[in-house]
């Protein structure tokens, strides 16, 4: 556990449509896994934490949970100089969605149109943007007009 830094900590399903869950805990830096705890309670997280010693709890700068916040308390507890941020997975599962309202919502109704450009083709042109509004910049292509 030396050299810790960046602990991630996020719940799993067992089976999938099954309501059993475990918390996974892993290191960020290295991506391997390095604990979990039986269920996704506080008591049963903390008891886990608790076995790694304060050298190793004291040692971790940044901690990443899931939105809902649910493990933010026991974290500030035992690991008071922690950062809590959002994991990656849900911060980017929350921009997509907007992403996709908004272009959307554009798509439906386009309001600013550049100049010369029809709602028409806006609302055409939009059509089917989801995956060149995703696709890395250095991955697109010209498409023939």
């Amino acid at each position: 556990m030396s050299g810790l830094r960046r602990l991630g900590l996020d719940e799993i399903a067992l089976r999938k449509g099954h309501k059993d869950f475990v918390v996974v805990l892993s290191d960020l830096d290295t991506h391997r896994l390095i604990g979990m705890a039986p269920a996704r309670t506080h008591a049963a997280i903390e008891t886990v934490l608790l076995d790694w010693g304060p050298a190793v709890l004291s040692a971790i700068e940044e901690v990443s949970i899931d939105l809902s916040g649910n493990y933010r308390g026991l974290v500030h507890r035992l690991m008071p100089q922690a950062e809590v941020v959002a994991d990656r997975f849900h911060m980017t599962k929350l921009v997509n969605d907007e992403l996709n309202q908004a272009r959307n919502a554009f798509r439906r109704a386009p309001n600013d149109v550049p100049e010369g450009v029809s709602p028409e083709a806006a609302k055409a042109a939009l059509k089917n943007s989801k995956s060149a509004l995703l696709k890395p910049e250095e991955r697109l292509t010209e498409k023939p007009t």
